[in-house]
């Protein structure tokens, strides 16, 4: 008959699948990590250190160009997927001027006049990549939007590179995502690596830290400590017994020479002195 195995109890099996997904979690926090570098760090570190100006200005539609072939799309205004090779591509070229567009909506502004016009001819990007993902990214409706001659709608120009301009900008999100993107994986990572170093880390055993040691295993070291305590009240029994014949062994030296000295004495005044015969 085989023997029933023992379950294990349910602290330790606890332990071991809290370990299991703290494990887990700090692996896919890596890799989580690496993939929102080129996804989300990127993008809106580039948008920011392109200072756009926050006010909406006003852009016009002066040329919007449909291109089929690798060739021909080298670049593109709104494009599905960041890593895709592109086959069609919409080009979209606009003027735009510094006035806000807030104010271009509440007065007449001649748009004839090219004056007021400060840039001219300058390509138009959805964001500061150009690509996205549906559903936050559709350029379907944004050529449909954007890609009319004549359309008139608000665009964000960068103070460092003034022939640059997006359709869609917001300071407090790109921060917000440069945030979110290195604390919640990282802190994940760091506290899931942390609490399991915690609870395996052999040497929080021996600074006494808030780790149960088996039953087994604890009566095993109760005993082991006894047992170096009794050895240790042998060796220093013998000690003092060792003590105490080595004076003894002294004791029994010395009277054997006073008891010799004393024969001697006796023998000295025992001794009979012949006298001298006479010539």
């Amino acid at each position: 008959m085989e023997e029933p195995v023992e379950k294990e109890p349910l602290p330790v099996r606890l332990k071991y699948y809290t370990t299991l997904t703290l494990g887990t979690t700090a692996c896919l926090s890596s890799f989580v990590f690496m993939f929102l570098i080129p996804w989300v760090l990127d993008p809106s570190i580039s948008t920011l250190m392109a200072n756009f100006d926050p006010e909406p200005v006003v852009c016009k539609t002066v040329q919007s160009d449909f291109l089929i072939g690798m060739k021909n799309c080298s670049w593109s205004s709104c494009k599905h997927g960041c890593t895709t090779d592109q086959f069609e591509c919409n080009q979209i070229y606009v003027n735009y001027m510094h006035v806000p567009y807030e104010t271009y909506e509440a007065q007449e502004v001649d748009d004839d006049d090219d004056d007021i016009w400060v840039g001219h001819g300058v390509p138009l990007f959805i964001n500061i990549k150009a690509c996205g993902y549906p559903p936050k990214i559709n350029c379907s409706i944004f050529s449909n939007e954007k890609g009319i001659e004549g359309a008139i709608f608000p665009c964000h120009y960068s103070r460092v590179d003034p022939n640059m301009l997006i359709t869609d900008y917001d300071w407090n999100t790109e921060v917000l995502n440069i945030v979110l993107a290195l604390l919640i994986p990282n802190v994940l990572c760091g506290v899931s690596l942390g609490v399991v170093s915690y609870w395996w880390y052999p040497g929080c055993q021996k600074r006494r830290c808030q780790y149960q040691v088996p039953p087994d295993q604890e009566e095993a070291s109760s005993n082991h400590h006894e047992g170096e305590d009794e050895d240790e009240d042998d060796d220093e029994r013998e000690y003092d017994e060792d003590g105490e014949e080595r004076e003894s062994v002294g004791n029994r030296e010395e009277g054997d020479m006073k008891n010799k000295q004393q024969e001697e004495e006796k023998d000295r005044d025992t001794s009979i002195y012949l006298p001298e015969e006479k010539v």
